[in-house]
């Protein structure tokens, strides 16, 4: 990666996603391109022999290059998430167990004795993956910029 700044979040989300499943990215000036700067630079000088065009790298990169989009890390069977959005939705996800696996077990008369919060506080254990990676129960973690990326697998 190379002159990395302004990406936004969802396109490091993307690219978290990339990085994990070893797919080659670099990034200029805030744009993300497939494969690597190293190829990118052999084909940019194969391309200004051929055309004799005066394009800058930057410019064959935009021009030539495929641009990895930010709508790529919904795309598939991932889920990837900043580490406030995963405790978020780990939140959600034993909530909604409580509410449609154990609450519905328990008869109305014994609802309030059941401590939401130790049981919560157990489920915590094993970890957000185990809810939140319906495939696997894996969590998987990627930094891109410095910021932490965790990706589960859904299906």
């Amino acid at each position: 990666m190379k002159n990395s700044n302004n990406l936004t979040t969802d396109l490091k989300r993307a690219l978290a996603l990339k990085q994990f499943n070893s797919e080659d990215f670099f990034i200029i000036e805030g744009k993300a391109y497939e494969g690597t700067i190293e190829d990118a630079e052999d084909a940019h000088k194969e391309w200004e022999i051929e055309t004799e065009n005066g394009l800058n790298f930057q410019e064959f990169c935009e021009q030539e290059l495929t641009e990895i989009d930010e709508r790529e890390a919904d795309e598939g069977d991932y889920l990837v998430l900043t580490d406030s959005e995963a405790d978020e939705r780990f939140e959600e996800a034993l909530d909604s167990y409580i509410e449609d696996c154990i609450m519905s077990e328990i008869p109305k008369y014994l609802q309030n004795y059941f401590d939401e919060d130790s049981w919560k506080q157990d489920a915590r254990y094993d970890g957000r993956g185990n809810s939140l990676a319906t495939y696997d129960g894996d969590e998987n973690e990627e930094v891109i910029e410095g910021e932490s990326f965790y990706i589960y697998r859904t299906n």
